[in-house]
Formats: C-alpha cells, structure tokens, sequence
C-alpha cells in the first residue's frame, strides 16, 4: 500500500494591479569585510510604480533617498546631497528596475534576465538573480530572493564580497494616491 501525503501549494506571490502601490517597514543588514558586525538601519519604503522608491531611513539616523525615472536622490536633514543620474550610472537603473518587479511582484522580466523561474521552497519561493552579461557595470554580482505573499528578503551581493540583507514586514497595498499621500506625510517626520 501507497500513502501519498498531500501538501498545499502555495500560490503565486502577490502582484499589484492597476492604480496599486506598496508600502511598509524595512531592515537593512550591512555585512562589510573587516567588521564583525552588520551595520544595521531601519525604516519605511513606498513604492509608487513607474514612478518612485522612495527610502527613508530612521535609525540610525534619518535620510531620505528616492529613485525615479532619471536617477537617484539622497536628502538628509531636508537638502540633497546626492545626486546620481542613471545617464552617469546606467547600471543602477537595472537594480532599480529590479527592486521595482520585486515589490510590485512582477516576477516575469526578472525570471527572464536571469533565465530561471521562481523555485518554491518551504511554502515560498526563492529566485536567484544573476542578470546575463549585459556590457554594464553593476552595483551587485547578484541577488537572492525570498518571497511569501510579498517580497520578504533580498540579499544583495557585491563582487567585493560586501552584502546587504535587506528583510521587508508590514507591506500594504493600496490605491497609488494613498500610499503617495502616506510618503509625504512621512517625510514630516524627519528631525
């Protein structure tokens, strides 16, 4: 006699429809060579699709950044200081195309890039994403994903052997108004 045990599978991640937007809380770990420990920081994102990721950290201190079409913006105490343009750097724009497909759940052109499809694993998937050569210089070697219903974790690895961790929690989806409106009111926050 055969016993099969049955197991639920698990369906595909979420993906934000039409006029949705996500937001919710971060961690970041900084595991650098020569330090013992991570750097750690922690904050809020919101992800306006086609149009922003905005990032702001609150511990340890608080900065503002937010990628957009043309490039990358960091503030800090309410004045840029960084300015970067993906003309500059067309090698950052592949990543932030990358958090944007990620968040927003359209797993497809990451799958694609990087040739291989979402494995389950544990009643999640997981996605390895090593885009094929592309003639650009990145600012990773490759990335690993964890996913559940959203986004839960990516692993950036640089060539230098740097790494960030970044764990996502309390994601929301709601109307793109709503969770623009939500990022302004955060950047009130800042000291």
């Amino acid at each position: 006699m055969i016993i099969l045990a049955a197991f639920p599978v698990r369906s595909a991640p979420l993906i934000l429809g039409e006029g949705e937007a996500v937001m919710g809380r971060f961690v970041q770990a900084r595991y650098l060579r020569d330090f013992d420990r991570p750097i750690l920081s922690e904050g809020e994102f919101f992800l306006l699709p086609k149009s922003a990721l905005i990032w702001q950290t609150e511990k340890p201190f608080f900065s503002r950044m937010v990628i957009d079409e043309d490039g990358l913006s960091q503030g800090l105490k309410g004045a840029e200081v960084t300015r970067l343009s993906f003309k500059q750097f067309p090698g950052f724009k592949l990543l932030r195309d990358t958090l944007e497909n990620s968040l927003s759940g359209n797993w497809t052109p990451l799958e694609e890039m990087a040739g291989t499809k979402l494995l389950p694993a544990d009643e999640k998937y997981t996605l390895r994403f090593s885009p094929k050569t592309s003639g650009l210089t990145l600012p990773f070697a490759y990335l690993n994903f964890e996913i559940g219903d959203f986004l839960e974790t990516v692993e950036i690895v640089k060539s230098n052997g740097d790494r960030d961790v970044i764990t996502f929690s309390d994601q929301k989806v709601a109307p793109v108004a709503d969770v623009s409106a939500a990022a302004d009111a955060a950047k009130e926050k800042q000291p």
